[in-house]
């Protein structure tokens, strides 16, 4: 079964640029998991801790999906693989720009 979390807003400092280190950025965040139905996950949760997880003010956004990739199995032990994607919704005028990553869980 999978759960999906989709659009989810945060604003956070991310970035190396001077610019985002000083003034926190608009970021979306879509999460989706296949996870083990014989446990119980509470999507709230995993909310809560996507949303908590950016108080660490990442620089790259690729420290952001490390961060991950190490804390879900760890957190949440029902979930097998999920899929993250973090996109800055506000870096460029014209475009937004974004990294994905789809991590499989070993059991």
């Amino acid at each position: 079964m999978k759960i999906y979390i989709s659009n989810l807003q945060i604003d956070t400092i991310i970035g190396i640029l001077p610019f985002e280190r000083e003034n926190k950025q608009k970021i979306k965040i879509d999460f989706e998991c296949l996870y083990d139905t014989r446990l119980f996950l509470n999507y709230a949760e995993i909310k809560v801790f996507l949303e908590d997880s950016f108080n660490n003010n990442f620089r790259l956004l690729e420290d952001a999906l490390e961060f991950f990739c190490r804390e879900i199995p760890k957190r949440f032990e029902s979930i097998r693989e999920f899929k993250l994607k973090i996109t800055k919704l506000e870096i460029f005028d014209n475009c937004e720009v974004a990294v994905e990553i789809t991590h499989f869980i070993k059991e």
